[in-house]
């Protein structure tokens, strides 16, 4: 199912899984798509983690957020995704994100 995104120049139309990592700019939010596009929306990042609540992202920094089923690595400063993204990881949210991820590997053996 497409979600909406109502934006300042028209909707904007993306299926939460196709959505790797979504980063702040400002008042702005960048969405990274697996098809290697992007797009831009007039939202806060905070605005757009409502949006993604019921579905598997994690807020990894106050600038950007993941989802989850896109997570290759994670070092001890980023977490590299697939299609060469990297996004940052703040000190305080490593562990959370650590443990969530061996909850949902556990859960799928």
């Amino acid at each position: 199912m497409k979600y909406q995104f109502k934006n300042v120049r028209g909707l904007k139309k993306a299926r939460p899984e196709d959505i790797i990592k979504v980063e702040a700019d400002v008042n702005y939010s960048i969405f990274y798509l697996k098809n290697g596009k992007n797009f831009i929306l007039a939202k806060t990042l905070k605005q757009c983690e409502g949006i993604f609540e019921p579905f598997s992202f994690y807020r990894t920094h106050r600038s950007c957020i993941v989802n989850l089923d896109y997570c290759q690595n994670v070092t001890s400063s980023e977490v590299i995704l697939k299609y060469n993204l990297r996004a940052s990881i703040s000190r305080r949210r490593l562990s959370g994100l650590l443990s969530l991820l061996e909850n949902t590997q556990t859960e799928s053996k």
